[in-house]
């Protein structure tokens, strides 16, 4: 059979159709056509095509969907035979003959406790058996090559994209002009503006998890070519001392570490930025997300914003060019982890 989604209204067009609600806490679920309190995923991940979303409440909400394999044109001969991959966040293989359904269920709710729906959004929910075609799996690998895969990685946008982990002294600020230290352009002539963050005289660290698949990175191609992961960054501090730290570690498909790398400086006050590097190159299989991590304080314990600056932040994976010939079938499109039935 093709490459096709088994779950059915898997963007919620058709509000809670074909799902079983388990859990329906809080003020239940809610369906969104346009999405409030965040971007549409169409702006930050390779999906394509209208969504709406199902939004989460304040006590657990849960849905299910159970899959007949069968049904969906998969065969007893091949589910025991040939045990394709099923695929959903998971990948399951080498599983006991037997298998014909799938059972697919998701949920959550906020942490505030507020009234509403401010709880988790999904969409794009997914179930596929077999593997990807390659031709394409190869076009869209190569166009994620040495990409910045982080969003808002010069505080362009303030802090969007970000998840402020600790806050501490005045907490974080977005400088428009570095102020204090010559411009950004000096030390990276690729440099869109002379924005920054800027920290204080408490820890201040702000993370963002990146999503490879979601990136346009095929998990195969990461499991067998285990392309080099580069990141870098630019800190800076011209009238303080500082401390700084850079934290990236890369986590399997259930958010655990597989491995980690850290960069650490305590820096005199100078005005010149410097350049934090690290790469991974011989990490294992599973490697899913990427999660950066970085910040730190001024040495002076002064009030305001003299701890160090960061921007210019870059992660990238460089995909070796593929030398075999494509073949001439049609793909299905990057985004058929997102086409409905």
């Amino acid at each position: 059979m093709g490459r096709k989604n088994l779950l059915e209204n898997n963007r919620a067009k058709d509000g809670l159709s074909g799902w079983e609600v388990t859990a329906a806490g809080g003020d239940g679920f809610c369906c969104e056509d346009e999405i409030s309190g965040c971007k549409d995923i169409c702006e930050c991940t390779s999906v394509k095509g209208s969504c709406g979303y199902w939004c989460t409440s304040h006590d657990p909400c849960e849905k299910r969907q159970l899959v007949d394999l069968l049904d969906k044109g998969v065969s007893d001969a091949k589910l025991d035979g040939k045990k394709p991959p099923i695929i959903s966040r998971h990948v399951f293989k080498g599983y006991p003959d037997g298998v014909r359904f799938v059972e697919f269920s998701h949920g959550g709710n906020d942490s505030k406790n507020w009234a509403g729906h401010f709880g988790v959004k999904m969409t794009n929910s997914a179930v596929f058996v077999g593997k990807k075609r390659s031709n394409k799996k190869k076009r869209t690998a190569r166009s994620a090559s040495g990409k910045n895969l982080l969003k808002n990685p010069d505080a362009t946008d303030g802090m969007d994209g970000w998840e402020v982990v600790e806050n501490g002294g005045d907490g974080w600020i977005v400088e428009e002009e570095a102020g204090g230290c010559e411009p950004i352009q000096d030390a990276n002539p690729d440099a869109s503006g002379n924005s920054c963050w800027a920290t204080s005289h408490g820890n201040c660290v702000k993370k963002q998890t990146i999503d490879l698949s979601f990136s346009g990175i095929d998990n195969d191609v990461i499991d067998d070519q285990k392309p080099e992961i580069k990141v870098s960054e630019y800190g800076s501090r011209g009238d303080a001392g500082c401390q700084y730290r850079l934290h990236v570690r890369l986590l399997n498909a259930d958010l655990e570490e597989l491995d980690q790398k850290d960069v650490t400086n305590t820096k005199d006050a100078a005005s010149g930025w410097t350049k934090a590097e690290l790469s991974f190159t011989d990490y294992g299989s599973g490697v899913r997300f990427l999660e950066l991590s970085h910040g730190g304080s001024d040495t002076c314990s002064w009030a305001g914003h003299f701890g160090v600056k960061i921007t210019g932040s870059c992660v990238t994976m460089e995909i070796a060019e593929q030398t075999s010939s494509s073949s001439s079938s049609s793909s299905s499109s990057s985004s058929s982890s997102s086409d409905e039935n």
